[in-house]
């Protein structure tokens, strides 16, 4: 049986310039992310289109928050981060 992939949090983040936000991870990587590449700032996400309110982002217990309940899963965080591929889950047909 194969183990699950750790699951590397973050540690600290620092908003920059550009909608680019500095991330560490609790593994010691650090790296730059630009969500616009990833995420479409609309919809539920259309605030962090707005500078002020990009620049509220914290870190709650290791992941990425802004006001409104916004968060983002540390998983997903570090694989954009460090480039890594994401295996998305199938949607269960119901």
């Amino acid at each position: 049986m194969t183990r699950p992939a750790p699951i590397h949090q973050v540690v600290q983040v620092t908003a920059r310039p550009e909608f680019v936000l500095e991330v560490r991870f609790t593994n010691g990587e650090k790296g730059y992310l630009q969500l616009a590449k990833h995420l479409s700032l609309t919809g539920y996400f259309a605030p962090l289109a707005q500078r002020a309110f990009f620049q509220q982002v914290f870190v709650d217990h290791g992941t990425l928050c802004w006001p409104n309940n916004i968060d983002l899963d540390p998983v997903v965080v570090h694989a954009w981060t460090v480039g890594e591929p994401i295996e998305l889950a199938e949607a269960v047909p119901t």
